[in-house]
C-alpha cells in the first residue's frame, strides 16, 4: 500500500474515533513540532511548516484565554469562543491547502505524520461541534 493510502486510512479512522472531543484546541502547540527537523524531517517546505506551527500557536493561545474566560463567566467569553474557532478553522483550512499543494503525504514527515493523522481530525471535529453549538445557541 502506498503512503497516500495509509495516510488516508489513518486520517479517516481518526475522524471516526475522535468525534466526541471538544477540548483539544488548547493542545495545539503540538503542531509546533513541525519546525523540529528530528520530528518532522527536512522534506517539508519551511514556509508550510512555519504557517502550521504559528497558526497552531495562535489558536492555542486563544483557546487558553477562552477557557479562562468561560470559567470566569466573563461577558465576552462567547465572543472569544467564536474568535478561537474562526481563527483555528482558518488555520486548518490553510494547512489543508498547503498540505495538498505540497503533497505532504508523500514527503518525509517523520513522526509528525502522527500529528497529522491523529490530532488534525480531532481539531476538525472540535471546530464543527463548536460551530454547531454556537449557531444553535444563537437560534434560541
Amino acid at each position: 500500500m502506498d503512503a497516500f493510502a495509509v495516510f488516508g486510512i489513518q486520517t479517516l479512522f481518526s475522524f471516526v474515533v475522535f468525534t466526541a472531543l471538544t477540548f483539544i484546541h488548547a493542545l495545539r502547540p503540538i503542531g509546533g513540532t513541525v519546525l523540529v527537523a528530528s520530528v518532522a524531517g527536512t522534506a517539508l517546505p519551511r514556509d508550510f511548516a512555519e504557517e502550521v506551527a504559528y497558526g497552531d500557536l495562535v489558536t492555542s493561545l486563544l483557546a487558553v484565554i477562552t477557557l479562562v474566560a468561560l470559567r470566569g463567566r466573563w461577558g465576552f467569553a462567547i465572543a472569544l469562543v467564536w474568535l478561537t474557532n474562526v481563527v483555528g478553522f482558518a488555520d486548518l483550512v490553510n494547512a489543508l491547502v498547503g498540505g495538498v499543494r505540497y503533497d505532504i503525504a508523500r514527503l518525509g514527515m517523520g513522526s509528525f505524520w502522527y500529528v497529522v493523522t491523529i490530532l488534525v481530525p480531532i481539531l476538525w471535529i472540535a471546530h464543527a461541534l463548536a460551530f454547531g453549538l454556537l449557531l444553535r445557541r444563537r437560534e434560541k
